[in-house]
């Protein structure tokens, strides 16, 4: 399931690389549109295979650490600003993961 966050959020960075310089119609031929596309349907393709294996009420909220990680991406790769109010956010994902996690 982490790995399918990891990519789902790759998905995003790349979805984000390409939108930044074309048009809608350039954006349509973009690699990077259907690389993301891909990567997100890489992610749903390995959500769905653990599903077959655990309770939805536990798989459901490890999706939010794609925020983690897409956050994460953002500041290294794109040079985006993290601010107090980011990191409380994270902090709060992150708390929640490992509050369901104890009670799976």
């Amino acid at each position: 399931m982490v790995i399918g966050t990891l990519i789902g959020a790759l998905g995003a960075l790349v979805l984000k690389k390409g939108t930044d310089k074309y048009s809608l119609k350039k954006l349509l031929l973009s690699a990077y549109l259907w690389g993301g596309l891909f990567l997100y349907g890489l992610s749903t393709i390995l959500y769905v295979v653990a599903l077959r294996n655990e309770n939805l009420s536990v798989l459901y909220p490890l999706v939010s650490v794609s925020y983690i990680w897409t956050t994460l991406f953002g500041v290294k790769l794109l040079k985006e600003k993290m601010n107090f109010w980011k990191y409380l956010g994270l902090s709060g994902i992150i708390l929640g993961v490992v509050l369901i996690g104890l009670g799976s």
